[in-house]
């Protein structure tokens, strides 16, 4: 209930009858809201035609999206309801669903249960152990939050638990839920998507109590004998969650995430494909105290999609600075001097001292007296954000070329295997037209990554096609689902 409109109605009506029938406050803590208005910023009215009753809003948008909404809302800004609102709030809630959904499926596809031993949580790599981490380290942000009376604090750290579980930790991980070549791994990556997925049903459920309730049902009470039959009945998690907790990889992931970004801004600066490989990125964190281990580092590789990650103490080597004196500054300062500074400054005979200013001709001027310009040496793409240096190596080999067409051969495949309807896990007889040489040498790898038989000699009529331009020209490609010797295609 909004809060100017029941003080009077109810919360005094309240406080009036407690005191008087008992002699008690009715109430230690009252949570409202600010006014509920439609979405176009005018009260509610039938004759305005903007009105929503409540069944028609529970029927049409769902009252655990209706509950987010006002979760994500000011408590002390009025609120514009509507159904714009809803689907913005659905979209995020959407974001879980699909995670639950992936993991039910590859989950039924690889016959995994949560009975199944997998190996100690301290013992899986770095992505298992950080968003167990970050599962830790939310259970005990959003209690505190809901002790608070504070939902607004509570739904935005579920938020971004939500956000790094999907786009950062599952994105990375997929490959170990349905192409990984080590059982071990692969349950290390099933246990630990189930303990994040749980550990969010539980943290919810105060918020979302149907959404959380479902969860939990699909991955706990459905699978797993003897647990208790609602995640209402279930204690809060930050205990069983604690040890998890590693504050020093969260901060290490965290400028992996920076470093990550930073990169993809430099490619499309660059005009560079996501899919086209690097030889070569280098990272220096000179102002934010971190080691970032080599585990780190193969993961941002990754994810830059570069052959190495070299750390450098700052990008001095390489990037070409020039200084630019700033003549309203010093000019009444320095008079006479001015002539051998510039000089100074177009030689480059420069000296940068450790707190910002610089020294030309002997002279020393202050950080706000110059300006500094960093042009990044031929064949570099250089960015800075706050302590954190990315340059990446952007001259391109043809041996690198040629995988990055590679790559967005597999990508047309996975993309023309959706478009004909295949399952997950279908296999599929795959023909390649011409190509060069170079990245012929990779249908290989493509093919084990497509789950495709090369085959042989010109496609049958009743193939699906498509044509994928590449830099070193269009090729065609044709597939279709693989089947049993001697058996018709379907």
């Amino acid at each position: 209930e909004s809060f100017p409109g029941q003080f009077r109605n109810w919360f005094y009506s309240m406080l009036a009858m407690s005191t008087v029938l008992r002699r008690e406050p009715p109430f230690k803590t009252i949570f409202g809201y600010a006014l509920v208005l439609a979405e176009d910023g005018r009260q509610m009215h039938k004759s305005w035609g903007n009105a929503i009753e409540f069944d028609e809003a529970a029927d049409r948008m769902g009252v655990d999206v209706m509950r987010w909404m006002f979760a994500k809302a000011r408590p002390e800004e009025n609120i514009a309801f509507g159904w714009h609102a809803a689907d913005e709030a659905r979209r995020e809630l959407l974001i879980l669903w699909n995670v639950h959904a992936f993991f039910i499926t590859y989950a039924r596809l690889a016959g995994w249960s949560p009975t199944e031993v997998a190996p100690p949580p301290a013992s899986r790599p770095i992505l298992d152990r950080w968003i167990l981490s970050r599962a830790a380290g939310t259970a005990i942000t959003v209690e505190a939050r809901l002790h608070d009376v504070d939902a607004l604090g509570a739904a935005r750290a579920l938020s971004s638990y939500l956000d790094g579980l999907s786009t950062w930790y599952l994105r990375l991980s997929r490959r170990r839920f349905s192409r990984s070549d080590d059982p071990t791994d692969r349950s290390a990556a099933f246990a630990t998507l189930h303990e994040a997925l749980v550990a969010a049903a539980r943290m919810l459920a105060p918020i979302l109590p149907f959404l959380a309730d479902s969860l939990y049902g699909d991955l706990v009470t459905s699978v797993t004998p003897d647990v208790p039959d609602s995640v209402h009945l279930t204690r809060w998690p930050s205990a069983e969650l604690a040890a998890h907790r590693d504050t020093g990889l969260e901060a290490s992931m965290a400028t992996a995430q920076d470093a990550v970004e930073l990169a993809r801004t430099l490619r499309s600066t660059a005009h560079l494909k996501t899919r086209q490989p690097l030889a070569t990125a280098w990272l220096a964190l000179p102002d934010r105290g971190l080691a970032v281990d080599d585990a780190t580092l193969r993961l941002i590789a990754g994810e830059i999609n570069v052959k190495e990650v070299l750390i450098i103490e700052d990008d001095s080597a390489l990037v070409e600075r020039r200084v630019k004196p700033l003549l309203p500054r010093i000019g009444k300062r320095l008079g006479a001097a001015i002539p051998a500074i510039m000089a100074a400054a177009r030689a480059g005979e420069v000296h940068f001292e450790d707190d910002g200013s610089v020294s030309l001709a002997g002279v020393i001027l202050a950080p706000d007296e110059v300006e500094i310009q960093a042009t990044p040496r031929p064949g570099t793409a250089v960015a800075h954000h706050d302590g954190l240096v990315v340059v990446l190596d952007t001259a391109l080999t043809p041996e690198l070329v040629a995988e990055g067409d590679a790559r967005e051969l597999a990508r047309a495949i996975q993309d023309l295997r959706r478009e004909a309807g295949l399952a997950l896990d279908d296999r599929i007889d795959l023909w390649v037209g011409r190509m060069p040489e170079a990245v012929a040498a990779h249908l290989p790898a493509v093919a084990a990554d497509t789950l495709a038989e090369l085959a042989r000699g010109d496609a049958p009529p009743d193939v699906s096609t498509a044509t994928v331009e590449l830099d070193g020209g269009p090729v065609e490609v044709a597939l279709r689902r693989r089947t049993a010797r001697g058996a018709a295609p379907r």
